[in-house]
């Protein structure tokens, strides 16, 4: 897969499942994961099911509104994503779709990695019946996206908005004294991360 060829920010998504997990209180048993190459931004939604109406769904009224339609897409051959439904919702918006190799799944390996990562993060919030995960699925994303990461030599929430998010530390710290201004916490991060 050509990952020279990015041209920015969702021009590639990768899209892949989670689950299914302990249904929540909410109906919920699967988390449908989209990760943006460029920026490795993500995105995660709790569903009840991994159809193509509720893949479409997520894609039609959580990405396209937030980040526009992405030029690519990348998933594995799930029927969910290769039905007639979604081809049409594919060739609808313009969308070019990539198929991981059935054996080759490293092709995959950025949305599988967050996965893992997303899963164990989970594990540290709910409760012990695990049925409260959907609750808690934002703010482990925020968590994620405004880590810093290696690869990117920032955070994803940066990469994508060419700024730092004030955080809620951010607004304890700030509010100690006049000694540091707000573009100044931002630098001071920045060079704490060299």
């Amino acid at each position: 897969m050509p990952i020279a060829d990015l041209t920015g920010p969702f021009s590639l998504l990768v899209v892949d499942a989670v689950g299914p997990l302990p249904e929540t209180e909410r109906g919920n048993k699967y988390i449908l994961v989209l990760v943006d190459y460029f920026t490795r931004w993500t995105e995660a939604f709790a569903v009840g099911a991994l159809d193509s109406i509720t893949f479409v769904d997520a894609m039609v009224n959580g990405v396209v509104p937030r980040h526009g339609v992405p030029s690519r897409l990348l998933s594995d051959n799930g029927r969910n994503f290769t039905s007639d439904v979604a081809k049409s919702f594919y060739q609808t918006l313009g969308i070019k779709k990539l198929f991981g190799a059935a054996y080759h799944p490293q092709t995959q390996g950025l949305v599988e990695r967050f996965n893992g990562t997303l899963i164990g993060m989970l594990r540290m919030h709910v409760e012990e019946a695990q049925t409260d995960w959907d609750v808690y699925l934002p703010r482990v994303l925020f968590a994620y996206r405004t880590a810093y990461h290696e690869a990117l030599g920032d955070t994803p929430f940066f990469t994508l908005h060419g700024r730092d998010p004030i955080l809620p530390l951010d607004v304890a710290f700030l509010n100690l004294g006049k000694k540091w201004k707000r573009n100044e916490v931002a630098q001071y991060r920045r060079e704490l991360y060299r």
